[in-house]
């Protein structure tokens, strides 16, 4: 981010990034059908779980036609192909469990759902922008009220606890919209050098992050750590950085080398990243590499988000170069929340992947050396609990002692 903030410069504004008043990032009112054309589609994602107990999944996507793709017309359309794609793909690879994941996506998968990636700029595989930010539905639309009236449009294996698990992460992703418009109004109050619209700005960003770490808590009540680790994590796995699939993943009609693609991670979430932009978080090298890989498994218009107000002043340096204790306040409070949310986070990655891990590797695990790696490793290829002690620990180093200057910082 640069460092000076006194040149003027455009507003911004959240449409410009495809970023809904009411939802944030969420994708609002997302597809539960597609055209009649690519009903097979949405039959096999519609009925995954039962494919995959009954181990029919790769058998009859081996059977599936060639579908071309340029019956699929706009965005949400778009997006309902990639989820739905994107979860026949992570089915058919991970149906025999860890121990034998399939080496290569057929033909008639691999072709059409690389297409709809190229056009939607996202990598083919399940990512966060799908089976969190797409993936979801009102059970019924007439009812009132929003958290009791959710369902998934698509699930795994896992139950009522794979579908929490999903259905938490929305709503800690729709519960973080009102920081999303502080930010945009941080940037517009810098370029415009309104101290007050700043300082709101700032205390909304911290009321939406401790939003966010409430609404993170609802994870306990809906998601069983015995289920998750050892019945739902799989599907979330990638094939880079996973030693059971140590050379990637054949596309078959798509490309001659095996594709190297992380998991769906909380790390691909644009919300986070972006706050860590405006307020000028400076991670550690390697954590630093692993969060601007995870940019790439964004939607283009959202990771532009992060790149305008990388363009803009530095935020951090503002409130150092004046002598306004209570801006640095204010500052101080939103780093404050997000280390909270960090720790937070921290203690969840240990109910549900450290100790469940440490479990089967004592009970003695059947997957030959399986279990081991997924309880040393994330869905997205890192290695949770050190990632995220590293990036909570730089975002406290973010906090600015009440005398620092610009010229101490």
């Amino acid at each position: 981010m640069q460092t000076s903030w006194s040149n003027p410069v455009h507003l911004i504004e959240l449409n410009s990034f495809f970023i809904s008043e009411k939802y944030g990032f969420v994708l609002e009112k997302p597809l539960t059908e597609l055209p009649h054309y690519y009903q097979l589609w949405m039959d096999i994602a519609n009925n995954l779980t039962h494919l995959i107990k009954t181990h029919q999944l790769r058998e009859l996507v081996e059977k599936m036609p060639l579908l071309r793709t340029l019956r699929l017309h706009g965005h949400r359309q778009l997006r309902l192909a990639h989820l739905a794609l994107g979860f026949i793909s992570m089915g058919y690879v991970w149906q025999e469990g860890p121990h034998q994941p399939a080496k290569a996506l057929p033909r008639a998968l691999a072709v059409p759902y690389c297409n709809v990636s190229q056009t939607l700029g996202l990598p083919p595989i399940l990512v966060y922008a799908d089976c969190v930010l797409a993936n979801w539905k009102l059970k019924d639309p007439k009812r009132l009220g929003f958290c009791q009236n959710l369902d998934t449009i698509f699930s795994f294996p896992g139950g009522e606890s794979g579908k929490g698990f999903f259905l938490v992460s929305l709503l800690v992703e729709k519960s973080a919209n009102s920081g999303i418009q502080g930010i945009i109004s941080a940037v517009n109050a810098m370029a415009t050098f309104d101290m007050n619209k700043l300082h709101m700005a700032l205390q909304r960003m911290t009321l939406s992050i401790k939003n966010m770490e409430e609404t993170f808590r609802l994870m306990h009540n809906h998601v069983d750590p015995k289920l998750f680790h050892e019945t739902f994590r799989i599907y979330l796995s990638g094939w880079r950085d996973n030693p059971m699939l140590p050379d990637g993943l054949w596309y078959e009609g798509v490309s001659e080398e095996p594709l190297q693609l992380s998991g769906g991670s909380a790390a691909q979430s644009s919300t986070i990243q972006s706050l860590d932009v405006l307020l000028g978080i400076q991670h550690d090298k390697d954590s630093a590499g692993f969060l601007r890989r995870m940019q790439s498994y964004m939607l283009p218009s959202h990771r532009k988000l992060m790149e305008t107000v990388a363009s803009r002043p530095s935020l951090r340096s503002l409130v150092l170069s004046r002598s306004d204790l209570s801006l640095r306040l204010a500052y101080n409070s939103c780093v404050s929340a997000l280390v909270a949310l960090r720790s937070y986070h921290l203690n969840v990655v240990a109910k549900y992947i450290t100790v469940p891990g440490h479990r089967a590797q004592a009970a003695g695990c059947p997957f030959r050396g399986a279990c081991v790696a997924l309880g040393d490793r994330g869905t997205g290829g890192s290695s949770p609990m050190t990632l995220l002690k590293s990036v909570r620990d730089s975002t406290r180093k973010a906090l600015i002692p009440q005398h620092m200057s610009l010229a101490e910082a």
